[in-house]
């Protein structure tokens, strides 16, 4: 493992840390990657991610994720599936029509654009980014804007519908 890996490595795990101690939601990969943009924006440097270690990172992300479904779970999706594939259809609408806006507005392949604007969780569509060889940073930048507006807001916006629909 050559040096610079092993500092991105240090850096990341570090920042990772220091946000899950002070409770930042999704603090773990946000730290992670600030520090790791701190790191190369001080160093001027290009650190190469080895191929296993991005297919390990991307097999336990998948682990974890799956780990979280339960038979449970899978009885709660059938009950709502209607609902949830109303509210998947809107959201896949809304993204690709932001998508082509974004597209055209930016030079954005349509590809990253699509990426860039689709609901989904940060680590897969961020993955599924990298493995097709669209901009995974900007993809990344879009998908965190959006994470973190919505864990600001959903409070308010709970708020507001509990109130208007009582």
């Amino acid at each position: 493992m050559n040096m610079q890996f092993a500092l991105l490595l240090i850096a990341g795990t570090a920042g990772g840390l220091l946000f899950a101690v002070l409770h930042i939601p999704g603090g773990m990969m946000f730290g992670a990657v600030l520090a790791v943009l701190a790191l190369k924006l001080a160093g001027n440097v290009d650190i190469h991610i080895p191929p296993l270690f991005h297919a390990c990172s991307q097999i336990a992300i998948g682990i974890v994720v799956g780990n979280m479904l339960t038979s449970q779970m899978l009885v709660e999706i059938r009950n709502m599936a209607g609902l949830m594939i109303l509210s998947t259809a809107i959201l896949v609408v809304a993204g690709f029509i932001s998508a082509f806006f974004i597209s055209r507005q930016t030079g954005m392949d349509p590809g990253s654009a699509i990426l860039a604007t689709s609901p989904g969780g940060l680590q897969a569509v961020v993955g599924l980014a990298s493995d097709l060889g669209s901009r995974a940073p900007m993809v990344m930048a879009f998908q965190m804007v959006r994470l973190y507006a919505v864990v600001f807001l959903a409070p308010l916006i709970s708020w507001l519908l509990g109130h208007f629909l009582k």
